[in-house]
């Protein structure tokens, strides 16, 4: 009886197995196929990314380099346009006042400032460190020109008055200091009668030129 059980067990087992249906081989090979494009496809793309990640890096840094030459250009542009004294500037520094001297009993003419007074005293401040001069509101720089047009003094075409007020920024000790110097030029011109003061100031402002004159002779020489 045991015998007969599994025969019919096993007979029964290959009928069902042979009745299923078997996967084609050419539908297995077709899978293969479209499984490793796809994985080309795939490399093809991470190659695609990882070089435009590269780009756009270059980019990056290239942008962020000429950000960085903008940026120490606008810095230069700001220093050479407060050099040529074009921008109003702020500051601690000194203010001396020059002013013509008072009559004698002798009945002598009261001394009077000079334009080469007033340049001696601005050429002490310079010496000293000043970082910017005005004279009276007329910002002076490099080709700022001092004459003297019968008693009254011009500076860059406008007619100055007594008592001239030089502004200057830069260090106040340093600045008073050197114009307090035994025997220099506030010294010498005391001593000609003229009434000069001296103050320090925490913060003072000097305005900008009106502008760069053309330049009609002059050109920039060949490197």
């Amino acid at each position: 009886m045991a015998l007969g059980f599994l025969l019919v067990v096993q007979l029964r087992a290959g009928r069902v197995l042979s009745g299923q249906e078997e996967v084609p081989t050419r539908n297995v090979y077709a899978l293969a196929a479209m499984l490793r494009q796809e994985r080309q496809a795939r490399r093809e793309l991470e190659g695609q990314v990882a070089a435009l990640t590269r780009r756009l890096e270059d980019f990056e840094t290239a942008a962020a380099r000429r950000k960085t030459v903008a940026e120490s250009l606008d810095r230069e542009l700001v220093q050479l346009r407060a050099a040529l004294g074009l921008i109003p500037l702020t500051g601690p520094g000194v203010v001396v006042t020059v002013d013509d001297g008072t009559g004698t009993a002798s009945g002598q003419a009261p001394p009077v400032v000079q334009y080469v007074d007033l340049e001696g005293i601005v050429n002490e401040l310079w010496a000293a460190g000043a970082e910017a001069v005005a004279i009276s509101g007329v910002r002076v720089t490099a080709m700022t020109g001092l004459g003297q047009v019968g008693g009254t003094i011009v500076a860059q075409g406008q007619r100055l008055s007594p008592p001239y007020t030089i502004a200057a920024i830069g260090d106040p000790q340093t600045l008073e200091g050197a114009l307090a110097i035994r025997g220099g030029i506030v010294e010498g011109l005391r001593a000609l009668g003229l009434r000069i003061t001296t103050s320090r100031r925490t913060a003072l402002t000097v305005p900008a030129a009106p502008g760069i004159p053309p330049f009609r002779f002059a050109r920039p020489a060949a490197p």
